[in-house]
């Protein structure tokens, strides 16, 4: 299966919600092609409008939010044999992304993770979409046709950025050096000789001690 680079779409854009287990299997790989390309390429294919299609002469409906395709067919497509294909699949539906429904002429699928889409400016919610996560929790993405598959295929986990060094070593410092300075400018204070005051002389000639001066 060729590595498409962009994302090719029915509608204009499409919004999916899954759980972290899903997201987390679609960037594996399966024969050395990852995991989403195949989903993508089941996305590509589902159905947006009623469309009524034949198979070997027998006639069956397609409705929205449904994508059709034989294990035949898909292995053709995918470049991938029939068992492979068979194993993906229930992979994609024990994942809560796809639902496969009996049908005796084809095998269709109700592609249950994807919530709503856009085409012609108007928003149409998939009558086949289950809530399998809430609002808050698991995955949600949003595609757009013609979108880059390289932004997908990158992880949005962002690294907490670490702590520099320098700058916690130049406070330590700066708290070092301010401490000697502080202790040395205190005993300055403590040490400080007092300042000398000479008694002051009485009038007459009699000290403060009642003893006079010698003539």
């Amino acid at each position: 299966m060729k590595n498409l680079k962009q994302l090719v779409l029915p509608c204009y854009k499409m919004e999916v919600a899954m759980n972290v287990e899903a997201w987390y299997f679609l960037h594996g790989t399966t024969n050395g092609v990852c995991n989403l390309t195949y989903f993508l390429s089941l996305l590509s294919g589902m159905a947006v409008t009623e469309v009524s299609n034949t198979k070997r002469g027998l006639g069956y409906v397609l409705h929205p939010g449904q994508v059709d395709g034989s294990m035949l067919s898909l292995a053709k497509e995918w470049n991938i044999g029939r068992k492979s294909v068979s194993r993906l699949l229930e992979d994609f539906s024990q994942r809560g992304l796809i639902r496969i429904v009996s049908n005796p002429i084809t095998t269709i699928m109700d592609v249950v993770c994807v919530k709503s889409w856009m085409m012609d400016g108007r928003l149409t919610e998939n009558p086949t979409y289950q809530q399998a996560v809430k609002a808050y929790e698991g995955v949600r993405i949003y595609l757009f046709n013609g979108q880059r598959l390289e932004t997908l295929r990158k992880s949005s986990a962002r690294t907490k950025k670490p702590k520099d060094k320098n700058t916690n070593k130049d406070k330590e410092k700066s708290a070092q050096t301010s401490q000697p300075n502080q202790s040395i400018s205190e005993d300055k204070e403590q040490y400080k000789q007092p300042e000398y005051n000479p008694p002051i002389m009485q009038k007459g000639n009699a000290l403060p001690n009642d003893n006079t001066f010698y003539k």
